[in-house]
Parts: structure tokens; C-alpha cells; sequence
């Protein structure tokens, strides 16, 4: 691989994973490479406490998902990977904030590990809500726990957001928890980080990636804030 002329644009929430990707990149002469390490870099307008520590998977996730609504809110966005995100949009298309719990992998690997006697188990079908032995029980209790969680979660956050939110779900365990979670029009878009990485990349090349204003939040793109402010 030879890479003088190739551009790239990559996204992670794993640093040490990013360090050694970049150092991989670098000895083969990869031209040019955009990072994006957090949600600072992502043109996405917000009422978080701070981007800083928010996940850059999940700001993509959000500029995306506005993408796919023509930038119309209220919505909300579940992420079902490693973790399960979801994500509250207003009614005026800003990034509220969401929540973070487990996915059923992570879940179930702290069962095995954070006791003697359990073993590890990996659902995938939807399995009994009971088990007779252990490994049914358990595989009943991950799965069963992460589809009640999601749904207690959109139910809480759709809670004043008027009309009801739409819905859009990603990741590898979308199309797994999505069918037993009833929603109007709810969608499963698998890769949507991906997308809101290829949204933002072409903001950033066409010279339309917005500037926080002075009060943290970031701008829409071609609107200016009578303050100057730092760009985000």
C-alpha cells in the first residue's frame, strides 16, 4: 500500500488503537489523514455539559441521523454495539445528550467474570423469557435486559418531546433488539457512524464545518454569532 496521494478521513474512540493505526499509516506514506477523536470535532449543535467528553461515535451518530430527517427533529437514536446509546434530538434538531448502558456482550462477559460460577453466553435469537438450567436463564436475563432497558429508555426520553420522535437504530445489534421494540416508523440504518463521518468529511473539504459560538454551541453551518468564538 502506498499512500502519497490518498486522503483519509478516521473516527475512533479507542486511542491506543488510533495511535497505532496512525503509526501503521505514517510508515507506509499516507499522504493526508483527518482525525476525529472526540465529539469536539464533529459540527453538531448541542446542550451537553461538554463536548469534550462525549464520544465521537455518537456525535456522528446525530449528525447522521438529522442527515436521513432533512435536519428536522425531535428524534431519537439507538446505537446497539459493544455499548447501547441513545440519543435525544429537540424538537429544534439539537443534541440534548442520551444515555449509555451496556450491550449484550459486555453484560454478559461481567456476569461471567464478577462471579465464580457463571458462564459466559453470547444471545442472539430471542430466547425464553425463563431458562430451566443456567445458560437459558442467563441468555434470558442479557437479552431480555438490554431489549427493556432500550425501551424504558425512548420511552422516558420521548417524554416532552412533541410530536413523538422519530426513530432511527445502528449498529451490529440493530436489527436484533429493533423488532421487539414497537415504534412508528422506526428504521434500522446499520452503519450510521459511518455516514455521519462521509457527512461531516464533506463539510470539512467544502469549507462548511461550523464554529462553536461563545457560549460552547456549535453553529449552523453559514450562520455567525455576533460574539466572536473559538472554533470547535
Amino acid at each position: 500500500m502506498t499512500g502519497v496521494d490518498s486522503s483519509w478521513s478516521i473516527a475512533s474512540v479507542n486511542p491506543t488503537v488510533a495511535d497505532r493505526l496512525g503509526q501503521f499509516l505514517a510508515e507506509r506514506g499516507v499522504g493526508s489523514i483527518r482525525w476525529y477523536l472526540s465529539a469536539t470535532e464533529v459540527s453538531v449543535r448541542h446542550d451537553l455539559e461538554t463536548l469534550a467528553t462525549a464520544g465521537v461515535d455518537r456525535a456522528l451518530t446525530v449528525v447522521a441521523a438529522l442527515h436521513l430527517r432533512q435536519g428536522h427533529g425531535p428524534g431519537l437514536v439507538v446505537s446497539c454495539g459493544t455499548a447501547v446509546t441513545v440519543e435525544r434530538i429537540s424538537a429544534d434538531s439539537v443534541w440534548q445528550g442520551g444515555a449509555i448502558a451496556p450491550g449484550r456482550i459486555p453484560m454478559a462477559k461481567a456476569l461471567h467474570l464478577l462471579t465464580a460460577l457463571l458462564p459466559e453466553v453470547s444471545p442472539i435469537e430471542a430466547p425464553e423469557a425463563f431458562g430451566r438450567s443456567t445458560v437459558p436463564a442467563l441468555e434470558a436475563g442479557v437479552f431480555w435486559g438490554v431489549v427493556g432497558a432500550i425501551r424504558e429508555l425512548l420511552t422516558r426520553q420521548a417524554v416532552g418531546l412533541t410530536p413523538l420522535p422519530w426513530l432511527i437504530w445502528t449498529g451490529g445489534d440493530a436489527s436484533t433488539f429493533a423488532r421487539w421494540i414497537e415504534w412508528p416508523g422506526a428504521v434500522v440504518v446499520p452503519y450510521l457512524v459511518l455516514e455521519g463521518l462521509r457527512i461531516e468529511d464533506s463539510h470539512v473539504g467544502q469549507g462548511l464545518r461550523c464554529r462553536s459560538d461563545s457560549a460552547g454551541q456549535a453553529l449552523p453551518y453559514g450562520e455567525t454569532d455576533p460574539t466572536p468564538g473559538e472554533g470547535s
